[in-house]
């Protein structure tokens, strides 16, 4: 209860007490008095002061055997009963006010609470939309799917696979004008329309299974590994291929890999073709500059199609 209205409710609690207590304490009086106790002259000038006061309005006396008794104390401490129980509904008001000033202050909260979190969610939001590029690097490796001995000429498997992606880059070119790619042994690709991650991540797997049948048809095994990363404008594309070039490492093949803020950013688009179904979190270590060993922990995601309804 709120300190100001538990100061009133126990300030009438006490009231009410008292007023019982005196309603018995005159009935008792009463009683003292038409036995003649000894010292009840004494009480009486503690108790008189109502009795006389209400006197002044009031006077009932009953003759019993001749006696006649005043009753005007009986009815003081009927008064002081009913002062008793008139007290009583104020108490009820009291929590009714004081639960009524509990819902405000949680309805004022939980208002308090949206507002804080919508704009926190307004703040988040513009912090992630600051990741406007994604990255991708696409590792290929091909190898000979029967024993080497047993072919005439052992194939340039370099050759093969820089001209696999050679021919995602001319595609690139063809329909993604603004998307810069370098090649050093693998595949680096990064593009600034977010919008369209959809349509071009479905159009380079499109190549690398086109890649990846023509190899077979050959007898040879392709492999290959998409890392995804968003990406800031002011980011350093440097430290970002050399984050994904990291995580390749890690032997993920065939399928395609995303980070967590990749993943955040992702979901802030309106229409999605692909899922990211958690992968956990993987690790791997660093040498810091006085040769000790520094793990890094990170979630990845995989990234699938979603399911047609």
């Amino acid at each position: 209860m709120e300190e100001k209205y538990r100061k009133i409710y126990d300030f009438i609690s006490i009231t009410r007490v008292i007023c019982s207590l005196l309603a018995i304490l005159y009935v008792a009086y009463w009683f003292l008095k038409i036995a003649h106790f000894p010292l009840i002259q004494y009480i009486g000038i503690f108790l008189n002061p109502p009795i006389d006061f209400l006197k002044l309005f009031l006077e009932w006396n009953i003759e019993h055997n001749g006696i006649i008794i005043d009753m005007v104390p009986v009815i003081v401490a009927v008064l002081f009963q009913a002062f008793h129980f008139a007290l009583h509904p104020f108490l009820g008001m009291i929590e009714k006010i004081d639960n009524k000033h509990k819902l405000n202050v949680i309805a004022e909260k939980k208002l308090e609470e949206k507002l804080v979190n919508e704009n926190l969610k307004e703040i988040f939001v513009s912090k992630t939309m600051e990741y406007n590029k994604f990255g991708i690097l696409l590792v290929l490796n091909v190898k000979s799917g029967i024993d080497e001995n047993m072919l005439d000429k052992r194939p340039d498997y370099r050759e093969i696979i820089r001209d696999g992606y050679m021919k995602i880059v001319n595609l690139i070119r063809r329909k993604y004008a603004t998307c810069k790619a370098i090649m050093p042994g693998k595949l680096f690709m990064v593009y600034d329309n977010f919008a369209l991650f959809d349509d071009f991540l479905s159009d380079i797997l499109s190549e690398v299974k086109a890649f990846c049948a023509k190899n077979n048809e050959q007898g040879l095994a392709s492999e290959f590994t998409f890392i995804i990363d968003a990406i800031k404008d002011d980011a350093s594309l440097a430290r970002v291929l050399d984050n994904l070039e990291k995580i390749s490492t890690l032997s993920y093949t065939n399928k395609a890999l995303a980070t967590m803020p990749f993943n955040i950013r992702y979901k802030l688009n309106n229409q999605n073709k692909f899922i990211l179904e958690t992968m956990g979190i993987s690790r791997f270590f660093e040498k810091t500059p006085d040769n000790m060993q520094k793990s890094i922990d990170f979630e990845l995601f995989s990234i699938k199609t979603a399911k047609r309804k």
